[in-house]
């Protein structure tokens, strides 16, 4: 009984430095703090975004995903803005432009903290307002328009202190909605026209080789689309300037008459009216005084224009919606043509649509050789413009390209530019001091009116303006 009793008492010392020495040489697994990781969405944004804050990519290995909570510092103020938390993703709106340090901590379920932060730009001034962030910057050509338009985004502005603007890579999100239209690229200028009518805020991201983001946003304003028809012209070849059906009243610009050939395009079978122009300035913007960014679109400080700014927006005066659009500069004339998705007419395709084109039968005036059947002018105007369509049309069945109105084509005037035109597409000459005017108006003679007749006139308009206005081309 004593020898077992010696027996146990030796098994127990034997077991219990076995686990003394067990003890001592086991690994020990010891607590490490949660991985913190988080994404914004949208990475960069304005006052009126709201931001999704997301920290599924946090992880606990010790405690388990489960058993972590968080708070967020949206400002970097030592100010917590929530509360300790489970989920893992939470929202926010600011309410002031800037560049901030967004702070998320994160504890486990054993008291060890976890910490991270990122950076992210509010504002529509451009971003670029932390260090190394590339500036955004970027245009849209016109600046309003309507259902159809081509608009031009230009971000050939964006730079960055560290990289050439060729390796930064922009996108694009032409209806502001949070949703990417283009994939990033270096290509900075892209062309979009928008289905539907309503304001916009467009927003262009840049990003920097090293990830860096800023963003910019525009507003702009797509109409509906205006109600202009146009005469889809063929091609073809016509002799241009002093031609035997003009009667032996050329004037010494038109000569030497000379064949042309031209590809094909559409013209309006109408003049401009002063309710499309009206339309036009409140899309863009105009000031009241009829400028936009200091150039002069109308003269409507003149008592006769027919277009008038209410206080807060430009309509025609009652009874003028439809007459030909006067007191425009040719400015105005070339910005109304970007804005609805076309141009200016060149000379030579006015004056081969006033001929009839390929249909043409050889008349003086645009239409007929009988000056009261197809246009207004002095002898049947009351010395004041009309509503457009009132006489009859052309071969093509375009109005009013002989009287009513003179209207702006795109080439600078040069007296002598028939000596030496190109015979095919003309463009006019490289430069000048006056643009070209055709079709004669409401206030001058019949001769004037002739589909040959050359004139000219100061882009400003600061003479002719009241019986100046135009037509729409485009290819």
């Amino acid at each position: 009984m004593t020898k077992i009793t010696g027996f146990v008492g030796f098994s127990l010392f034997l077991g219990g430095l076995m686990l003394f020495y067990i003890s001592c040489n086991k690994t020990t697994t010891s607590n490490k703090p949660p991985t913190v990781a988080f994404v914004v969405l949208p990475s960069s944004g304005t006052t009126s975004t709201t931001f999704v804050f997301d920290a599924s990519g946090t992880v606990d290995g010790f405690g388990g995903d489960a058993n972590i909570k968080m708070r967020w510092d949206f400002e970097n103020d030592g100010v917590w803005d929530t509360d300790w938390q489970t989920s893992k993703t939470q929202s926010h709106q600011y309410s002031s432009d800037g560049y901030y340090t967004v702070g998320l901590q994160v504890e486990d379920s054993y008291g060890f903290f976890g910490w991270a932060s990122r950076n992210l730009t509010v504002g529509t001034g451009g971003g670029g307002s932390g260090p190394g962030y590339p500036t955004a910057v970027f245009t849209v050509t016109p600046p309003g328009g309507s259902v159809g338009t081509d608009f031009v985004f230009d971000a050939s502005g964006v730079s960055d202190n560290e990289s050439p603007g060729s390796d930064l890579m922009v996108r694009w999100d032409y209806n502001g909605d949070n949703l990417w239209d283009t994939d990033w690229s270096v290509n900075k200028i892209e062309t979009y026209s928008f289905t539907a009518e309503g304001s916009y805020n467009p927003k262009m991201e840049v990003k920097d080789p090293e990830g860096n983001t800023s963003s910019t946003t525009k507003t702009i304003t797509v109409n509906s689309m205006l109600a202009i028809e146009y005469i889809s012209i063929s091609g073809g070849t016509f002799e241009m300037g002093c031609t035997g059906d003009q009667g032996g009243d050329c004037e010494d610009d038109e000569n030497p008459s000379h064949f042309v050939t031209l590809s094909s395009f559409n013209i309006s079978r109408y003049e401009i009216t002063n309710d499309q122009f009206a339309q036009f300035l409140n899309s863009v913007g105009a000031a009241a005084d009829g400028t936009l960014n200091g150039e002069k679109y109308l003269h409507i400080d003149s008592d006769s224009c027919q277009v008038k700014h209410d206080g807060s927006t430009f309509n025609a005066v009652a009874g003028t919606e439809q007459r030909a659009a006067i007191f425009i500069t040719w400015y105005g004339a070339n910005a109304f043509c970007d804005w609805a998705g076309g141009r200016l007419p060149t000379e030579a395709e006015w004056e081969y649509a006033a001929r009839g084109g390929n249909m043409s039968n050889g008349y003086k005036y645009s239409g007929g050789n009988n000056i009261n059947s197809v246009g207004w002018f002095s002898d049947n105007s009351q010395q004041e413009n009309h509503d457009i369509g009132g006489k009859n049309a052309n071969e093509l069945g375009i109005y009013d390209m002989s009287g009513n109105v003179r209207e702006w084509c795109n080439d600078w005037f040069d007296y002598n530019y028939y000596q030496n035109s190109p015979d095919t597409d003309p463009p006019g000459a490289a430069e000048g001091i006056y643009r070209v005017l055709r079709g004669g108006s409401f206030f001058v003679q019949a001769a004037d009116c002739r589909v040959a007749d050359r004139y000219w006139g100061l882009p400003e308009n600061t003479f002719y303006k009241y019986e100046v206005g135009f037509r729409i081309a485009k290819n």
